[in-house]
């Protein structure tokens, strides 16, 4: 019997397809997250491809789940630019950010229960 069928299913995971168990989740946000933004997006992704989205900033109000197809499609959106916003909206750091003029990388979240480099192995 596994240690996840021995343990009782949070109600969110009932009749849901794409729940998984984030209890050992790694946590990934943009290195541009900022401790004093109103919402730090973090992600994180499973060895099946499923993604988990969540408030990094407030975890407890819950989790999103994407199948790979989903994720698939948001990235392409969000490439094409189809979320961008207008640019008259924007200061001229967050434009430079969303023409892609600014680097921007995966940074693990401090949040983590493991460190990244732990759960490499498992």
């Amino acid at each position: 019997m596994s240690e996840e069928s021995k343990r009782e299913l949070p109600p969110e995971a009932m009749g849901n397809e794409k729940w998984h168990d984030t209890t050992d989740a790694v946590w990934y946000r943009s290195s541009l997250s900022r401790e004093d933004s109103e919402a730090i997006v973090e992600v994180a992704k499973f060895d099946d491809g499923f993604r988990a989205v969540r408030d990094g900033k407030n975890p407890e109000k819950g989790i999103l789940f994407f199948t790979p197809q989903e994720w698939e499609a948001f990235v392409l959106g969000a490439k094409d630019g189809e979320f961008d916003i207008p640019e008259e909206y924007l200061t001229e750091e967050e434009r430079r950010i969303q023409r892609g003029e600014v680097e921007v990388h995966a940074v693990p979240s401090p949040l983590n229960r493991k460190r990244p480099e732990e759960s490499a192995g498992s």
